[in-house]
């Protein structure tokens, strides 16, 4: 139930319309973030496989049970993340052990998940 990049939520945002195969999803992003490159594994792994908001299914990529609450918030793909967006994606990173750690404080031995969790908190104005 980590939560490793903000932009999560951008891929959630366009899952809202139904079920995607990771060729658009990569298209999409890449649009939204000239500077990702599209090719590489983070959107595959970071952004698609390890949301949470998302699952796979048969090839394609379509919203979790998470993903489907956090749509119902206020927010748009591509913006600014919201106060709701971030108080909803908080809670879902204090789903996870070592996030929850981070979050509190505490040291952990993972420098992934801890300079990863650092940098969503700094993205959302809390660090």
């Amino acid at each position: 139930m980590a939560l490793y990049d903000v932009r999560c939520k951008d891929v959630a945002r366009y899952l809202s319309t139904g079920a995607k195969a990771l060729a658009e999803i990569r298209e999409r992003i890449n649009q939204l973030y000239p500077g990702l490159r599209a090719e590489g594994t983070w959107i595959l792994d970071i952004l698609c496989k390890w949301n949470s908001l998302v699952t796979e299914e048969n090839g394609t990529f379509k919203l979790s049970e998470l993903g489907r609450a956090f749509i119902s918030l206020p927010g748009r793909e591509g913006e600014e993340i919201t106060t709701e967006e971030k108080v909803f994606l908080v809670g879902v990173m204090m789903l996870d052990e070592d996030q929850r750690q981070v979050i509190l404080g505490h040291p952990i031995t993972d420098n992934f998940v801890d300079g990863q969790t650092r940098r969503c908190l700094e993205k959302m104005g809390f660090l």
